[in-house]
């Protein structure tokens, strides 16, 4: 059948002034030409420029407060860490208070005792050596009437007389105790009440270890429900006197810490304080924002790599097809 038709063949200069004025009206810059697809390659890749940008700057965005909210998380997560290892410590200083206040009552009680006793012996030891005084004046007298009897029976150094000089020696000597006893006995009981009035519960050491004690709150448990937390100190909370002025620091709306994040006033025990739980709270919810802010960033780096991978696809085609260069 196509033998029957005559194809006439035409000549190719007669399309070339046609292209050569279609190619001369673009302009230069940013030639158009005839091809439909260049012109929605060029309305293409300059939509693609501006969302390649806008995702970049996003992107970058994204990373700097990353930055700042994992450097602050990982800050927060060593502070709380130290209150945590302070209030472990603290912990232990009430045990040990526990154990010094046990042994101060002990102590106190004993030299309490031990002043009772020693208070009962010299009572006993001064009426011996009243009973001792009572026997010597006996002494006296009996060895006076046998002088005065002036009986050559009783010469001295015989018989009867021998021993009772031998009583009167031995019953000097035992008095001549009795000073050297009583003053030892008397330093005992100075040194007693000395220990006594410093370890005793209503003064002394026990009255420092127990003002310690209620210091570090001791009697509070951390896992009491029942107390409740540390109030805030005068100046740092809603409540003080301080409260009220305005500071000149600006605090910051999104954390519980406020304005005293770099000097709290702690109390203890810091388990039970609410800067503490702040501390904690803060963390957590920084450990989120960046988990929240890291999927994020992939989410965009992947939309910024596509929009990069289109862009550069665009530029590849409109390279290739530029009236510029295949009009030459």
């Amino acid at each position: 059948m196509l033998t029957q038709y005559d194809y006439e063949t035409l000549d190719i200069k007669v399309w070339e002034p046609k292209i050569k004025e279609c190619c001369d009206k673009e302009n230069p810059d940013n030639p158009g030409g005839c091809d439909c697809c260049y012109d929605n390659w060029q309305v293409e890749l300059k939509d693609v420029k501006v969302k390649y940008s806008q995702s970049e700057e996003k992107a970058k965005q994204l990373k700097d407060e990353l930055t700042i909210i994992s450097d602050r998380r990982d800050r927060l997560k060593k502070w709380y860490d130290e209150l945590t290892t302070a209030n472990e410590l603290a912990r232990k200083i009430c045990d040990q208070l526990d154990v010094f206040l046990t042994q101060t009552g002990k102590v106190a009680t004993n030299t309490d005792l031990a002043i009772q006793a020693i208070k009962t012996l010299y009572c006993m030891i001064r009426d011996f050596y009243m009973q001792v005084d009572l026997i010597k004046t006996k002494y006296d007298r009996l060895i006076n009437c046998i002088k005065c009897l002036n009986n050559p029976a009783f010469g001295a150094g015989q018989g009867i007389m021998k021993c009772l000089e031998e009583y009167g020696k031995k019953t000097d000597a035992v008095i001549a105790t009795r000073d050297e006893l009583v003053k030892q006995l008397m330093a005992v009981i100075a040194i007693a009440c000395r220990i006594n009035s410093n370890i005793a519960p209503a003064f002394g050491l026990t009255t420092g270890l127990a003002g310690w004690k209620t210091a570090f709150n001791c009697d509070v448990a951390c896992d009491d429900t029942t107390e409740p937390p540390c109030p805030p100190p005068a100046g740092h909370g809603a409540t003080g006197k301080a409260a009220a002025k305005p500071q000149p620091q600006e605090e910051e709306p999104d954390s519980c810490l406020g304005a005293c994040v770099l000097a709290p006033i702690l109390q203890f025990p810091i388990c039970k304080d609410p800067y503490y739980q702040c501390v904690d709270d803060q963390y957590k919810a920084d450990k989120k924002a960046a988990e929240d802010l890291n999927k994020e960033l992939l989410k965009e780096n992947k939309k910024k790599e596509a929009l990069l991978a289109c862009k550069q696809s665009l530029e590849s085609a409109i390279k290739e097809v530029d009236p510029r260069n295949r009009c030459k």
